[in-house]
């Protein structure tokens, strides 16, 4: 009798064991639901409804037709896709370079004010929280060649004056410098916040040592940001492939096709030329370059890299 006894408290344990580990495992996936349904919702549906138009050939307003993958076949031969993608490896080069630099050089700088820091942060923060059209129409009315900054060069005695954004070989560098300089302080921020968690015993120790500024800013304090540089790099390239604004509404992707880029490219074949199924495959080539950046830069994270 004890022994059956002992074996019926044992089962006992066991289910109530067997019950707790079950709530330990669902419990955290109860949590993550919400989460889940999101990303379905607003991230899976979607993708998978774009790749499905991309199979098709459809105006918008009659049945869609499926074609299967002439829409990539055709992509892979558009000269005007080939040369918007040109365009943004020349926007990704110079925002993986200027604003960065620039953002790296003003946050040491700012670091360093004792008085008045948050007055510098609030003064260089501001140019990112004016609206991207209003700041795009503002320096649109700055680079017009009747009224804008070519008057005031005029008057200075400079007659030669370029056409910022008629001229095919500067046009898409003037619309970056726009975007740049609202990006920056962005960068600035987060470069800043970095610069706060560094250690600041070796900046002393390397002082000690005889280390100037320079080889203190290169040796001590610039490996202790690579973590932050990298990520910083990595959304800078993907973000560069989603740059739309600024073009859009400064431009339009003239003078014709000197500052196109895959987005303004992708919504004109949806909106204007009424073919939402090729536009889906160019937004899906996004993704995919997008995903190719992630993937180096998790490849590096393997090797070693601070990311």
């Amino acid at each position: 009798m004890s022994a059956d006894l002992a074996v019926m408290k044992e089962s006992i344990h066991i289910q109530k064991k067997n019950r707790k580990n079950w709530k330990k495992a669902i419990v955290p996936w109860l949590f993550l639901t919400p989460a889940m349904l999101l990303i379905i919702l607003v991230v899976a549906g979607p993708t998978i409804g774009t790749l499905i138009l991309s199979l098709t050939n459809w105006d918008g307003i009659q049945p869609p037709q499926f074609i299967g993958l002439e829409n990539y076949q055709s992509l892979l031969s558009d000269p005007n896709f080939f040369a918007a993608l040109g365009n943004n490896f020349k926007w990704m080069a110079l925002f993986c370079t200027v604003p960065i630099i620039f953002a790296l050089i003003i946050a040491y700088m700012v670091s360093k004010v004792k008085r008045g820091q948050m007055f510098y942060r609030s003064t260089f923060f501001l140019p990112q929280i004016v609206s991207t059209v209003v700041s795009a129409k503002v320096w649109a009315w700055i680079y017009n060649p009747f009224f804008g900054i070519n008057t005031l060069l005029t008057k200075w005695g400079i007659h030669n004056v370029p056409m910022w954004l008629g001229d095919p070989a500067i046009a898409l560098f003037s619309v970056a410098l726009v975007d740049g300089w609202r990006y920056w302080c962005f960068l600035m921020v987060l470069i800043l916040t970095a610069l706060h968690q560094t250690d600041k015993s070796l900046e002393e120790a390397a002082i000690v040592e005889g280390a100037n500024k320079v080889q203190i800013f290169w040796y001590v304090i610039l490996p202790q940001l690579r973590p932050t540089l990298m990520l910083i790099l990595m959304l800078t390239m993907i973000w560069s492939f989603a740059a739309f604004d600024y073009v859009f509404v400064m431009t339009n992707g003239g003078p014709g096709n000197a500052t196109e880029l895959i987005s303004t490219y992708m919504y004109k074949e949806a909106l204007q030329n009424q073919a939402p199924g090729y536009a889906s495959s160019i937004a899906l080539a996004m993704a995919v370059l997008s995903g190719i950046i992630i993937a180096i830069f998790g490849i590096l994270k393997k090797k070693g890299w601070d990311m």
